[in-house]
């Protein structure tokens, strides 16, 4: 268990009630699944690295996000991250997860040391918000995919 004290050590200050919840996800990470009925999907890559997040969405009628999962292959901050990330999109508009997510990359952009795991979920969700849009718009997909700009000869791209 994570206390309080070893995060203040570390430079953040969190209360009695959010390191329990940090370590709740930490230690029993939520949402860790494909989903098996979704009709958004993205990927975010790191080709430095060969990391990859998949994030699956499932968006009702209303443009709310009703369900969402993920599968990763990576560092282990990349469940502990997704799993609060996950947990706080469920329910909300898919424009207002969009806004919050452009808005967190532009951030990250700014920063000189900021966290390639958390980029790389950033990244799914903007190419699961493509696909979502494309299939809406009926044309046929699997997924969006989303590159790190590690490398200027890889571009964000849409696969199907």
């Amino acid at each position: 268990m994570i206390e309080v004290k070893d995060f203040k050590t570390h430079g953040y200050n969190v209360t009695d009630e959010q390191a329990g919840m940090l370590n709740e996800h930490y230690h029993n990470p939520k949402n860790r699944w494909a989903l098996k009925e979704y009709n958004a999907r993205g990927i975010g890559r790191n080709p430095s690295n060969y990391g990859q997040f998949d994030l699956f969405l499932l968006i009702n009628d209303q443009g709310s996000i009703e369900d969402v999962g993920y599968e990763f292959n990576g560092c282990p901050t990349i469940s502990f991250v997704a799993s609060i990330y996950t947990e706080e999109m469920k329910g909300t508009l898919l424009e207002e997860a969009l806004k919050t997510a452009q808005v967190s990359l532009e951030e990250m952009a700014a920063q000189d040391n900021c966290e390639e795991c958390t980029q790389m979920i950033l990244l799914a969700f903007l190419g699961a918000y493509e696909n979502y849009q494309n299939r809406k718009n009926n044309i046929d997909e699997e997924y969006g995919l989303k590159m790190i700009d590690n490398n200027p000869s890889f571009a964000n791209q849409t696969c199907g």
